[in-house]
């Protein structure tokens, strides 16, 4: 019934983000490459998913509005020490550090996943070509006065601003990210991971048998 659902809307939309990566967790079982849509889980929840068990971002492929990120298993030898083995319930692998911004492989891991989806080598040719086209609409209007480049000349300067602002924000994530890495180091070192102890999963509940004493097919 609706009226046993518990907490306040955004309490239980935070609680289905937090639960959300639990869907896609089945997928890192030690197979050589996982591939998981923009669609399916935010940058971050993917990384955090796959950094505690054991992963690491590899490239994305695809178009800007379907894009497909790939992890692999990451090779360093201490990354399998901090993950959890592949087939661990989501449950258990929910309390690794990597969740809970305890992580110093997490945030270099996202880091990294930022660098790799910024591609500069095609942003910066494409703001500076979109703003020289500003710059001859804007000398074609003043010399011939015609209003009616006004238009796509403002257009152009918005999407140079807002590439110049996305960029931005994007660099100033990433400097944030490996700041928080290098804290973590610090803090617990040598590898940079909170301390923690996996509480057990408890065992799912037993299949009722039907009448009779048979097990259902």
């Amino acid at each position: 019934m609706v009226g046993e659902a518990r907490g306040t809307f955004k309490e239980r939309m935070a609680e289905a983000r937090r639960l959300r990566p639990g869907a896609r967790a089945h997928l890192f079982d030690g197979r050589p490459q996982v591939v998981i849509t923009t669609t399916q889980l935010l940058p971050e929840q993917a990384i955090q998913l796959a950094t505690a068990y054991g992963y690491r971002h590899l490239e994305t492929r695809g178009s800007k509005s379907v894009r497909r990120r790939v992890f692999v298993p990451d090779p360093d030898p201490a990354a399998r020490w901090e993950a959890v083995p592949p087939g661990t319930p989501f449950e258990v692998a929910a309390q690794h550090p990597a969740f809970h911004g305890g992580s110093a492989r997490a945030a270099r891991n996202h880091a990294e996943l930022i660098r790799n989806e910024m591609n500069l080598i095609k942003l910066i040719p494409a703001a500076v070509v979109i703003f020289l086209g500003v710059i001859g609409m804007a000398a074609q209007m003043i010399s011939t006065g015609k209003p009616v480049l006004l238009v796509p000349m403002c257009f152009g300067v918005f999407l140079v601003a807002a590439l110049v602002l996305l960029t931005r924000s994007r660099m100033r994530k990433r400097r944030e990210l490996l700041a928080h890495a290098d804290r973590l180091m610090r803090a617990y070192p040598p590898h940079g991971l909170r301390a923690w102890t996996p509480a057990p999963h408890p065992p799912a509940p037993a299949a009722p048998t039907q009448s009779g004493g048979h097990q259902p097919v």
